[in-house]
């Protein structure tokens, strides 16, 4: 989704060594990972410049990655989400046996956590196409649908939303302000540095006791969060604790098992508490919580050279697929030495069908090439063996297969 708080024109290169966290202000942070490379990764699959560097914070257990100075022209000219059509939508996973894309899920985990028809004025802040907001209108009519991005691109798809629906592109209406009863955003404060400002936004457009729900990125159960240019945080519960109480936030609830790789969260403005915020401080310490980075961290810096070697042991004529389009199958085929010996990419994902990476033509996993020797598996290594048994063309065929979770191993 769009994140309409953050300023293009404070996006910079930084060290990350004379900064603040991004949660809690320390200044004690400490860099843990450095990519050792002249460009970085995006979370749409392009390259911007820049060496990506990470920072960790030990007084809230915040994790940041310093801003590139080449994210200005990305947000400006890659970052669209699912535009060709108003049904195209990233895959979320296989349920008994069925895809399940990503709004569908977000909708449904949300109906669980909030009683919809208890709330009239529901804002998507930084909201694309609105895909999980339209979703939500069919589990839940009476809600009024507000809409806002900062851009007008998506004003065609807030055109044909159902029911009583209003939005506003650029900035927020004059008229909004206190009067949501919830502010929601998907996928949004991961991208942004200043979230104070952030935050101040959301409680300017809630009435006092109004819900912020929102979700983000949880980097310790997919480590590809951790080398994304664009991600310039990587919460943990404690760090999301902290920037809560901090702005005024009560009743925090995050699930951390809800959906998958993130964190759901909701919380109360105290709108008497937010003029004089409690001082904020961590849930108690939790040593792991480092070294779990620092694995994650061995991770990357492993993985480079495992793909290659995987790559290397390879009959030169064997014929190669990638597995998975997105963040990880795209950083295998970066690595790789002979790229253009990659066939195809397979993909679930039906809205990727017959589209192209660098060239290479995206496939169902039904259609697999022929003449395949070797599957390179672009998943989260958490979930990628489960995923690939359950493809019923890759299986009893000998394929030589790479899991990412073998790099864990060596």
């Amino acid at each position: 989704m769009y994140f309409p708080i953050i300023s293009l024109s404070r996006i910079r290169s930084a060290s990350l060594m004379s900064e603040s966290c991004n949660v809690c202000g320390s200044r004690a942070i400490e860099t843990v990972f450095r990519s050792g490379e002249r460009y970085s990764i995006t979370t749409m699959n392009t390259f911007v410049d820049g060496e990506t560097v990470v920072a960790y914070c030990p007084n809230c257990d915040h994790a940041q990655t310093a801003e590139l100075p080449d994210l200005a022209r990305f947000y400006a000219e890659d970052y669209e989400i699912n535009i060709d059509s108003a049904d195209e939508d990233q895959l979320y996973g296989l349920v008994d046996g069925a895809n399940v894309y990503r709004s569908e899920h977000q909708a449904n985990t949300l109906a669980t956590k909030i009683n919809l028809t208890e709330y009239r004025n529901v804002l998507d802040y930084g909201c694309a196409k609105a895909h999980t907001l339209r979703r939500l209108v069919d589990l839940a009519p009476n809600i009024r649908a507000h809409m806002f991005d900062v851009t007008d691109k998506y004003i065609s798809f807030w055109a044909s939303f159902p029911g009583d629906r209003d939005w506003a592109a650029f900035e927020p209406k004059a008229e909004w302000a206190g009067a949501m009863d919830v502010v929601l955003s998907f996928y949004a404060l991961e991208h942004i540095k200043d979230l104070d400002l952030a935050l101040e936004n959301v409680k300017r457009l809630l009435r006092d006791g109004g819900i912020f729900y929102f979700i983000v990125p949880n980097l310790y159960e997919n480590v590809a969060d951790l080398i994304v240019a664009d991600h310039v945080n990587h919460f943990s519960r404690s760090s999301l604790h902290v920037m809560l109480k901090r702005a005024g936030f009560r009743d925090v609830e995050i699930d951390e098992t809800a959906h998958a790789a993130a964190f759901v969260v909701h919380a109360r403005l105290d709108k008497a508490g937010a003029k004089s915020p409690e001082p904020a401080k961590p849930e108690p310490a939790k040593v792991e919580m480092k070294e779990n980075l620092l694995q994650i961290v061995g991770f990357w810096e492993r993985l480079k050279g495992r793909i290659q070697a995987f790559e290397a042991s390879l009959a030169p004529d064997a014929g190669r697929v990638i597995y998975g389009a997105g963040i990880y199958g795209n950083y295998i085929f970066s690595c790789l030495r002979e790229p253009q010996k990659i066939a195809a990419f397979l993909d679930q994902n039906k809205f990727l069908a017959g589209k192209e990476i660098k060239g290479v033509p995206i496939r169902d996993p039904a259609d697999v090439p022929a003449g395949t020797d070797a599957v390179l598996v672009g998943l989260n290594p958490k979930s990628g063996r489960d995923i690939i048994a359950n493809v019923s063309s890759l299986q009893g065929q000998g394929y030589s297969f790479l899991f990412l979770d073998d790099v864990e191993n060596h």
